[in-house]
């Protein structure tokens, strides 16, 4: 048996965490967010219409360097469970990847001149690549801490809150600053590196900081003579968890939401809105009521549950889409609805991953095994891959519908069409999808018990 429910000294691992522990938790999301908010807003962007490659052709590149992540996040989960260091399990990696994950940053942003079309999607492919496994290394890491640094579920909660809270700051930040940057430093190829390069020096500093604030706490019981078992036995452990499954496939809809209201966004502002400087305050109308929700989220619980949360932020993310599909040119119309997603959307991101972290517990509950790192791969492998397709997808899509990346200037119909399914009506669809599955996760209603049974098993063995 792997119950885990004690810290270094045999202390209980659900005692209050400090608010700098917390703070320092969560700015790790907002280093993550110059690295994944960043290449999700302005990737497909960047090659499409500054260094002009097919979108086509982009759009393929996007979708298999995601899929490909999605693939290493298991693999990566795997390892992490197996990790043996000084820092703990999770520290060690956030440790070890930050530095190479700033630099890949830059690497993605730095195509060079006068190449080819051909050359320059296989330095996209690269590249790409290459920064994706570098911020699995880092981001599966990261996400399975919280699970290490307590037990308590309200403490999850309020760790996966701040997370969310930093990651949207950094969402709110980056759409609105960047085009401005490039433009101060020159625009063109070289505005874009010199601005990576002071993201990435922000992404570096930030991730130090999360890794020498926080604590691993939770140990398994016979730590020194427990074998981890087998990746067939694990693989096998994390499909019968029915919790899991629910959750995997809810991430996996929900967070192709986020894609496509990310990947689209620029485009959107661009052709139906005629201003691309508008993704700034289309990302800030998207932020901002989404941070609010987050920071209220505490006193919502206390009169809801997070099911009943989750499922109204889901209606208002439909509401919200209605709004803007009667007037999808209207820059008003466009923000009004916009705040109401961003609103919408936050119940989910709050509290997906702590709702994932309760599906640790379960699955140790009621098979024996505890594998912190591979249940939140598989997790996180569900909303990269669900993000990954909506981004990859949009640009395979535009290509098929016309879009013209050497003449931006002029579109075809079929296109401008196109960027209002993507944007306004396949969030309404997702988000319904979202509602039906969540259908599925009762968990909730037995968590306190399988908790209290978790910690008389640990009373047994001590």
């Amino acid at each position: 048996m792997n119950t885990t429910v004690i810290d270094n000294n045999g202390q209980q691992a659900d005692q209050d965490i400090s608010f700098k522990e917390k703070l320092a938790y969560g700015l790790g999301d907002f280093a993550t967010g110059f690295s994944g908010v960043t290449v999700g807003t302005f990737a497909l962007y960047y090659y499409t219409d500054i260094v002009g490659v097919s979108a086509t052709l982009l759009g393929a590149v996007l979708l298999f360097s995601r899929v490909f992540d999605a693939v290493i996040n298991v693999v990566m989960g795997f390892i992490v469970d197996r990790t043996k260091s000084k820092h703990g399990k999770a520290r060690a990696w956030i440790l070890w990847s930050t530095i190479p994950f700033g630099l890949s940053l830059i690497m993605v942003f730095s195509a060079p001149e006068n190449w080819s079309e051909f050359a320059l999607l296989i330095f996209a492919a690269i590249t790409l690549n290459i920064h994706w496994i570098i911020y699995t290394s880092s981001n599966i890491p990261y996400g399975t801490l919280a699970a290490l640094m307590t037990q308590n579920s309200y403490q999850r909660s309020r760790l996966n809150t701040y997370r969310m809270l930093c990651y949207f700051a950094s969402m709110l930040i980056i759409p609105y600053i960047t085009l401005p940057m490039v433009d101060f430093f020159g625009g063109g190829e070289r505005g874009w590196q010199l601005t990576m390069i002071i993201y990435a020096a922000i992404l570096i500093l930030t991730f130090f900081y999360t890794f020498f604030n926080t604590k691993e706490r939770i140990k398994p019981i016979n730590q020194f003579k427990y074998n981890a078992p087998s990746l067939g036995v694990s693989l096998k452990t994390l499909l019968a968890n029915k919790y899991w499954v629910t959750m995997f496939f809810t991430m996996l809809v929900s967070f192709s939401i986020l894609g496509l209201i990310n990947g689209v966004g620029v485009y959107y502002a661009k052709y139906l809105l005629a201003d691309s400087q508008l993704i700034g305050l289309i990302n800030m109308a998207f932020a901002l009521p989404l941070v609010m929700v987050l920071m209220c989220s505490a006193y919502i619980l206390k009169i809801m549950s997070r099911l009943t949360f989750i499922i109204v932020g889901m209606a208002t993310i439909i509401l919200g889409s209605v709004i803007m599909a009667v007037a999808p040119h209207d820059t008003y119309v466009a923000i009004i609805g916009t705040i109401l997603r961003g609103a919408g959307f936050a119940p989910i991101m709050g509290n997906a991953y702590s709702m994932l972290a309760n599906t640790i517990d379960y699955g140790e509950w009621k098979f024996g095994i505890r594998n912190d790192g591979l249940v939140y791969s598989g997790g996180s492998f569900s909303a990269i891959l669900g993000s990954g397709i909506a981004s990859g997808g949009i640009g395979w899509v535009l290509g098929m519908a016309g879009y013209i990346a050497t003449d931006v200037a002029n579109q075809p119909e079929s296109v401008l069409t196109t960027l209002q399914v993507l944007f306004i009506y396949s969030p309404l669809v997702l988000s319904a999808i979202t509602i039906l599955l969540l259908r599925f996760y009762t968990l909730e209603k037995i968590y306190p018990d399988i908790i209290k049974d978790l910690a008389q098993r640990t009373h047994n063995v001590y």
